[in-house]
C-alpha cells in the first residue's frame, strides 16, 4: 500500500510537472540555441578585426575602437526599431490577418532601410566632427574618420539586416537568420584576412570587409522578404507609429547604458590609487563577461518572440510560463558558466593580462561582479519578455533606475566618498543590477503586461 502511494506521490508530483515542462523547454531551446551560435561568430569578427587592427599598430587599433563606439551608437536606432518590430510582427504572424502582417513587414523593412539612408548621410557629412568630439590624437582621429565613413556607407544594409533578422525570428525562421549570419561572419574574416596578406588596402581593409559582408548578408535576406511579404507592398504610417512607440524605449536604454558606461570610467578615474590599473581591469573584465551575456542576450531575443507568438495567439497563460521557462533555462547556462570562470579565474586574467600589476584587479572584479551574472541572465529574459509583449516603458524605467539613480551614485559613495576603492565600486554594479532584477521580474509577475494591445 505505501508503495503504492509512494509511486503515485513520484508521478503526480515529479514525472508529470516535468512531462508538462519539457515541451516549454524545447521551444525555448529552439528558439534560442540559433541565436546564441550568431553571437559566437560575431564575436569571433570583433576579436578579428582587434587582432588585425593591432597588426597595423596601436593607433589603428585605437582608432578601429573609437570608430566602432561611434558605429554602435548609431546603429542604435536599428536595434530600437527592431524591437518595436518584433513585438509587433511576432503577435502578427500568429494572428488570423496574414495581409496585415505581410503589410508590416513592408513597412517595418522599408523604415529601417529609410532610416539607414539618413545615418548614413549624417555619418559621412559629418564624420570630422564627430571624431573632433573624441579625446584623441590627431593620428587616431584621422584613422577613426577614415574607418567611421567606410562603416557608415554600410550603414545602410545594416539597418536594414537587423531589422530583417527581426523579422525572420518572430516568423520562427531563426535558423535561416543564423546561417546567414554565420555567412556573413565568415566572408567578413576571411575578406580581413585576404585583404591584410595579399592586398595594399591597408587599415582599411577592417571597415570595408565589414560593409561587404554586411551588405551581402542583407541582399540575401532582402530575396527572404520579397517571398514573405508576397506582393503585399502597402506601407502602413499608422504600424510604423506603432513600431517607433514600442521601439524607441529600447534605444534610451541602449543610450543610457553607453553613457552609463562612460561615465563609469569617470568615476574609476577619480580613485586616488591604481585608476590606470583598475580600468585596465575593468576593460578587461567585460571582455571576459562578453562570453557569459552570449546566451543570456540570445534568450532575451528569443524570450521576445516567444511570448509575442503566444500573445497573438491569445495564448496568455503559455506565454507566461515560457517566459519563466527561458529565463530558468538562461539562468542556468549563465550560472555554469560562471562557475568556471570563478573557479579559473586567475588563469583567464593571466592569459588575457600581460601586466601582472593589473591582474589582481581583474580577479578582484570577477570574484564580486560574477555573483551578479545570474541575476543579471535572470533580468535580460524578463526584459525580453516584456518587450515581446510591448511593456518597453517598463524596462526603461527599470534601466534608468538602475543606471542612473543606484548604481553610479552608489559607485561614487562607496568607491570614492567612503573610500572603498575598486571593491566598493564593483558592489555598486551588483546592487544596481539586483534592484533591476526584482522591479522587472515583479513586473512580469504582475502579468499587467498582458493587457497590452498592440493591434
Amino acid at each position: 500500500m505505501m508503495l503504492q502511494e509512494n509511486t503515485s506521490f513520484v508521478k503526480q508530483k515529479i514525472i508529470k510537472p516535468v512531462k508538462n515542462v519539457m515541451p516549454l523547454i524545447k521551444s525555448s531551446w529552439k528558439m534560442s540555441w540559433p541565436m546564441m551560435v550568431m553571437m559566437v561568430f560575431e564575436f569571433l569578427i570583433s576579436m578579428t578585426d582587434i587582432y588585425i587592427a593591432g597588426l597595423y599598430g596601436k593607433e589603428v587599433k585605437a582608432a578601429t575602437g573609437l570608430a566602432s563606439q561611434v558605429y554602435a551608437l548609431f546603429i542604435m536606432t536599428g536595434h530600437a526599431l527592431t524591437i518595436g518590430a518584433v513585438s509587433i510582427l511576432s503577435r502578427l504572424y500568429t494572428s488570423d490577418d496574414k495581409k496585415l502582417f505581410k503589410s508590416a513587414v513592408f513597412t517595418s523593412v522599408t523604415s529601417a532601410f529609410s532610416f539607414g539612408v539618413i545615418i548614413c548621410i549624417i555619418g559621412i557629412l559629418f564624420s570630422k566632427q564627430i571624431v573632433t568630439l573624441l579625446n584623441a590624437e590627431n593620428q587616431v582621429k584621422d584613422y577613426a574618420s577614415t574607418l567611421i565613413k567606410i562603416y557608415f556607407l554600410g550603414i545602410i544594409f545594416h539597418m536594414t539586416l537587423i531589422n530583417m533578422n527581426g523579422v525572420l525570428r518572430s516568423c520562427k525562421r531563426v535558423i535561416i537568420t543564423m546561417r546567414v549570419m554565420i555567412f556573413a561572419a565568415l566572408l567578413n574574416i576571411i575578406l580581413l584576412l585576404y585583404f591584410y596578406n595579399f592586398t595594399d588596402i591597408g587599415y582599411s581593409a577592417i571597415a570595408i570587409s565589414t560593409a561587404i559582408s554586411i551588405t551581402s548578408a542583407s541582399i540575401i535576406n532582402i530575396v527572404i522578404m520579397y517571398k514573405i511579404i508576397d506582393k503585399v507592398y502597402i506601407f502602413s504610417s499608422s504600424i510604423l507609429k506603432q513600431i517607433l512607440s514600442i521601439g524607441w524605449p529600447g534605444g534610451v536604454v541602449s543610450l543610457s547604458w553607453q553613457f552609463g558606461g562612460t561615465a563609469l570610467y569617470s568615476i574609476l578615474g577619480m580613485l586616488p590609487l591604481y585608476s590606470t590599473e583598475i580600468m585596465a581591469a575593468y576593460a578587461t573584465g567585460l571582455r571576459i563577461e562578453s562570453a557569459i551575456f552570449m546566451p543570456a542576450f540570445a534568450f532575451n531575443m528569443a524570450n521576445a518572440v516567444i511570448v509575442g507568438n503566444l500573445m497573438g495567439e491569445k495564448k496568455f497563460d503559455e506565454a507566461y510560463k515560457n517566459g519563466f521557462v527561458t529565463a530558468f533555462i538562461s539562468m542556468t547556462i549563465v550560472t555554469v558558466m560562471m562557475a568556471v570562470i570563478i573557479i579559473f579565474a586567475r588563469p583567464i586574467a593571466e592569459i588575457l593580462e600581460p601586466n601582472e600589476a593589473v591582474v589582481p584587479e581583474i580577479i578582484k572584479y570577477l570574484y564580486i561582479c560574477m555573483i551578479a551574472e545570474p541575476f543579471i541572465a535572470l533580468n535580460l529574459a524578463m526584459g525580453g519578455a516584456l518587450n515581446g509583449a510591448g511593456d518597453t516603458k517598463a524596462t526603461m524605467r527599470y534601466a534608468i533606475l538602475n543606471v542612473w539613480v543606484l548604481r553610479l551614485p552608489l559607485a561614487y559613495i562607496l568607491g570614492i566618498f567612503l573610500g572603498f576603492g575598486a571593491t566598493g565600486i564593483w558592489w555598486a554594479l551588483n546592487m544596481g543590477f539586483f534592484m533591476q532584477v526584482i522591479l522587472s521580474t515583479r513586473r512580469f509577475m504582475s502579468k499587467k503586461w498582458q493587457k497590452i494591445e498592440i493591434i
